[in-house]
């Protein structure tokens, strides 16, 4: 005896697989398990000075909203809602294009989807300011912006 599935689940098993297969990164940008995240907003870090943590919640924020860091510091993007988000500066991307800003020299990137408990890791090397979003929640006000000093 054959059993034959429906369609529609396989295409919901389909979803599923894609859906627990992490994101590719751009621009040397990588997704991180470490504990690095769990560390406070400033800590002593990797690449140039510091890690900063930033949260990304339900009420569709990130926090902190306007870190200011140095170049080589690394950020890592902690999604700690239940809502699949990401971290993007990739102009093209943002329905309104002051969402999505990056310096001149500087490499656009995107996260990829994001779900509870994933983490999006970075390091910032060209200094001014980036202004970037989560494309599920642009239109809720997900924007924040980062300055980078030298």
């Amino acid at each position: 005896m054959v059993k034959r599935h429906d369609g529609r689940r396989t295409y919901i098993w389909l979803l599923a697989a894609a859906m627990a297969t992490p994101p590719a990164c751009e621009s040397g940008a990588r997704n991180d398990s470490s504990d690095a995240s769990q560390n406070p907003t400033r800590s002593p870090g990797i690449s140039g000075g510091g890690i900063t943590t930033i949260h990304m919640t339900d009420d569709m924020k990130f926090i902190p909203e306007n870190p200011t860091i140095s170049v080589g510091d690394t950020i890592v993007w902690v999604n700690d809602g239940a809502l699949p988000h990401t971290a993007t500066d990739k102009p093209g991307t943002a329905a309104i294009s002051e969402n999505n800003v990056i310096p001149q020299g500087a490499e656009p990137w995107d996260s990829g989807l994001l779900d509870k408990g994933d983490r999006f890791t970075l390091v910032l090397t060209v200094p001014g300011d980036y202004t970037y979003l989560c494309i599920f929640h642009e239109a809720t006000g997900m924007i924040g912006k980062i300055t980078v000093k030298e």
